[in-house]
């Protein structure tokens, strides 16, 4: 009897015919559930590109914000070691016109130096000038290579 009821045909395919092909059925839709997303993937509106579009832009984001911080830290940086170049220009300005007004008032301002004195003086600003050439008032050294 059963026999006779898988083998018996019911429309173009046997009762067994239907079974195979059923199981055939759920096992491709199986397949298919399984593989759904890595199916559509590729497709721009998929799940996996709004994630890495999403990624990227977090990246970018990331990137820029690194990148503001350092430019923030250079900047004020700078403004520090310029507040320190101006303040030491002020300070070298004060000290050099105090320094001139003193000189020009001093009691002996207009007394010639003692010849002994500023040829000491000479040499020492010679010695000055051999030892570091690119100081202001010293004249390049005429034997130099």
């Amino acid at each position: 009897m059963i026999r006779g009821f898988l083998t018996r045909p019911i429309g173009p395919l046997a009762p067994l015919g239907w079974l195979i092909a059923g199981v055939a059925v759920l096992i491709a839709v199986g397949f298919l559930a399984s593989a759904w997303d890595r199916m559509w993937a590729w497709l721009p509106w998929s799940d996996e590109r709004r994630a890495d579009r999403a990624e990227t832009r977090a990246d970018v984001a990331e990137d820029r914000a690194l990148s503001a911080e350092l430019e923030a830290e250079g900047q004020a940086d700078q403004v520090r070691r310029i507040d320190t170049y101006a303040h030491q220009i002020l300070t070298i300005q004060t000290e050099t016109a105090a320094a001139s007004a003193a000189a020009r008032s001093a009691p002996d301002a207009d007394t010639p130096l003692d010849p002994a004195r500023a040829d000491r003086l000479r040499h020492h600003d010679g010695e000055l000038c051999r030892t570091a050439p690119d100081l202001a008032g010293c004249s390049p050294a005429l034997d130099a290579p």
